[in-house]
């Protein structure tokens, strides 16, 4: 197992498989990559990554994007990352689960995140650019083949009046939720305090309706267990030294870096080559350098440690 200097081991992957998207969603922070050139990795090539942290008892990936459902081979990619030993979920903007949700279950994707920002159809469009029927339509068919979601909601001040509706939606459908505060990252600071909404009312509800409240291991997130057993997680991204702390991520761009913290972009670690030629010893000693490279963003006691605006 890897473990930093600080004690935290790396048993978590975020890969980013393409930079392409078909929604535009306003506070889309494109997984902290920027000005990067779209040369994906093939299927078998993101096999190979897996085999070497799956070696490093990396367990989980989580496929991500741009949208990775607008790739024709992602079920390729899950096979393959399946087939080594690894744990799959994806997230999504769910514009085409509909269309991959039998083969992705085929492939056994231990769970699919699913962008829901409003059920309000004009909402949802001035948000993302997407068309809120194709979304229900993915989650619906990705339910009839008995695939665990879970819906993603990032609070704006353009949603926070949606929160109640949201949450009744996940109860009623038997569904976990992130409800994810907004980080400014990707945006200007205008932008930012524009559609920042804070979580106050949000947390207050919760409180009442919940039946328990727990912290998950991973990124200590709070999570609140509704009376029908849907989990409602709290993800607080910024200024927050805890769940820096407990995070056990790393991430690999759509052409083949090692990034180690959505915020950095000075520690990455490029890897493609060794992806490429399929060099176990060159990828060890990458993974290896992250290990001892990575550092909490936010420090207990530290507010900000650089300005990734």
């Amino acid at each position: 197992m890897l473990i930093d200097r600080f004690g935290r081991p790396i048993t978590h992957m975020r890969i980013s498989v393409t930079l392409r998207c078909n929604h535009s969603c306003i506070f889309c922070h494109r997984e902290g990559v920027f000005n990067l050139k779209n040369r994906e990795l093939s299927p078998a090539d993101w096999g190979f990554v897996a085999e070497m942290g799956v070696r490093n008892d990396i367990k989980y990936y989580k496929l991500t994007g741009g949208e990775p459902l607008i790739r024709d081979d992602i079920v390729d990619i899950v096979h393959e990352i399946r087939r080594v030993g690894g744990i799959v979920s994806i997230t999504t903007n769910g514009s085409r689960l509909a269309e991959f949700a039998e083969k992705l279950a085929e492939e056994k994707v231990d769970h699919i995140n699913v962008s829901l920002h409003s059920l309000k159809p004009e909402v949802f469009k001035t948000i993302t650019g997407g068309d809120l029927g194709k979304v229900l339509t993915g989650i619906y068919k990705a339910l009839e083949y008995g695939l665990k979601l879970k819906i993603d909601y990032v609070i704006l001040s353009l949603n926070i009046n949606e929160y109640k509706d949201l949450i009744s939606f996940a109860q009623k459908h038997g569904l976990d939720m992130n409800i994810i505060e907004l980080i400014p990252l990707g945006m200007s600071q205008e932008t930012y305090k524009k559609l920042h909404a804070g979580l106050n009312n949000i947390l207050n509800y919760l409180e009442n309706i919940s039946v328990k409240k727990y912290k998950k291991e991973f990124q200590s997130r709070p999570t609140y267990i509704l009376p029908n057993n849907s989990k409602i997680t709290i993800v607080i991204g910024w200024q927050n030294p805890e769940l820096c702390m407990k995070c056990t991520r790393i991430r690999m761009t759509p052409d083949g870096r090692i990034k180690l913290c959505i915020f950095r972009n000075d520690l990455v670690l490029d890897a493609r080559e060794a992806i490429l030629n399929r060099d176990k010893e060159a990828f060890q000693k990458l993974l290896e350098k992250a290990t001892q490279l990575r550092e909490p963003y936010f420090k207990p006691k530290q507010q900000i440690f650089l300005n990734p605006i």
